[in-house]
């Protein structure tokens, strides 16, 4: 039955995105559609970026289809299956542009979740399926386009840019579905109490890394500012700079993780010759980027050292803290599990930008770049969760000294109150008891009938 164009259901899904409408009677060709649409849109990103960088430098930097080819290729290294240049294979890959083509599929996911519910095909089986389809959609089309995208000797192998395609397609999609409301519903029923808390301070705890990290590497590019204009001066300037600076603003995410990965402690390499830890610093022979001049070099000083480490346990032990415990009270144990979900959920994340923000950028000296995923994993998830149980023991017994202050001041005021008790001519009795105000007593009475005989 096909539905009129007065239908109320069909006025809600004609503007929906674009979507024809023999599209969107199946979720499956839906599925399909949206993947490979957010490939296309992906790679018309990538080429628009090259083509503005190829303007201003039109007659030395070939034709124009160079720089369509090289916006799809770079669109391709954006899904972590490698380049091939002259023979040499390349892993390293901006996180930049994997941030962009985050938040195209991320669009296309909520398209077909908001068309998947709809037409009222919530399960989650459905959903599973749809999300399957939608990123074997996405890697069909990537594949394609690094058949046909190659440049000169520079070229993407179609099966591994297939298999990170669909890897990271997936992993975007199942966000994107588990953040819509058909899956905050089956949340709210089903998931533990825990769960989502320990989320949401995993969440803070990432963001408080990655953000220290970014704050350090801009500190660092200050100090070293005047080695990094050298190394702008040498690989060009003025217009013909501008693809090395687009570059840079896309580095700038792998360099906010490496700061993150120096604060946690185990640091990062670029290269061989060149590792950057907490306590000491080795620099070797650089290939000439702008912001690698703000890489330290030598010893580092141990007390700021010392003082950047310890703010950031505590900064990161304390929202993570914060966070998982939220408004209402929370019982001790429910509390603890907050924190282990919180303290795995940060490291399995921070574990995963490290290995997305490393890679090799060549055979030899330079193999190796980037922090150790499973280093930095590890020295996150065990900072969170000793930190925090640091902070809740010194919560604990800070509230247990203030409960006991308390108690023994008003003991102490109770017994004040009961021993000088007013007498009827409005004054206070000496607190004093047993012998020595029997004494008293008798004194008193010994001087008033010696008063009288007087008398």
């Amino acid at each position: 039955m096909t539905a009129r164009p007065d239908d109320p259901s069909r006025r809600d899904l004609d503007p929906f995105r674009g979507i024809p409408a023999s599209v969107r009677q199946s979720p499956w060709r839906t599925a399909a559609w949206t993947g490979a649409g957010a490939a296309v849109v992906g790679a018309a990103v990538g080429v628009a970026v090259a083509v503005a960088c190829w303007l201003p430098n039109a007659g030395a930097s070939g034709p124009p289809m160079s720089a369509i080819r090289a916006g799809t290729l770079a669109f391709l290294a954006a899904q972590h299956g490698g380049v091939d240049l002259d023979g040499t294979r390349v892993g390293f890959v901006p996180l930049g542009m994997t941030a962009i083509v985050a938040v195209v599929v991320w669009r296309a996911s909520s398209v077909l979740a908001d068309v998947l519910e709809r037409l009222r095909m919530t399960s989650r089986r459905d959903l599973a399926k749809a999300g399957t389809v939608q990123a074997g959609g996405y890697a069909a089309t990537c594949a394609a386009l690094a058949v046909i995208g190659r440049l000169g000797t520079t070229s993407v192998p179609p099966i591994p840019v297939a298999v990170g395609a669909f890897a990271v397609c997936g992993i975007v999609t199942a966000a994107s579905l588990a953040w819509t409301s058909i899956c905050r519903r089956w949340s709210v029923r089903s998931a533990p109490d825990y769960l989502r808390p320990g989320l949401r301070a995993a969440t803070g705890a990432i963001c408080l890394y990655v953000g220290a990290g970014s704050l350090l590497v801009a500190v660092s590019l200050l100090a070293h500012a005047g080695q990094v204009t050298q190394l702008s001066r040498m690989v060009g300037g003025g217009m013909s700079g501008i693809p090395l600076l687009v570059l840079g603003v896309l580095c700038a995410p792998n360099a906010a993780v490496a700061g993150a990965s120096f604060l946690a402690g185990p640091g990062f390499a670029v290269g061989t010759g060149t590792s950057v830890t907490a306590f000491s610093a080795s620099r070797g022979t650089l290939p000439a980027f702008p912001i690698l001049g703000a890489v330290p070099s030598g010893q580092l000083p141990s007390v700021l050292v010392m003082v950047l480490l310890g703010a950031m346990l505590l900064a990161a032990g304390w929202v993570t803290t914060r966070l998982a415990r939220g408004p209402a009270a929370v019982d001790f144990g429910s509390l603890i599990s907050r924190l282990a979900v919180a303290a795995a959920g940060a490291g399995v994340a921070m574990a995963a930008l490290g290995w997305l923000c490393g890679g090799a950028l060549g055979p030899a000296r330079l193999h190796a770049v980037g922090p150790s995923p499973w280093q930095l994993g590890i020295a996150v998830a065990g900072e969170i969760a000793v930190m925090s149980l640091v902070l809740i023991g010194a919560s604990a017994l800070w509230g247990w000294l203030s409960v006991r202050a308390v108690k023994l001041l008003t003991a102490s005021r109770g017994t004040l109150v009961r021993a000088w008790q007013r007498r009827a001519d409005g004054k206070f009795a000496c607190p004093l008891g047993g012998s020595r105000q029997q004494k008293i007593r008798r004194i008193a009475a010994r001087d008033q009938q010696e008063q009288e005989n007087r008398a």
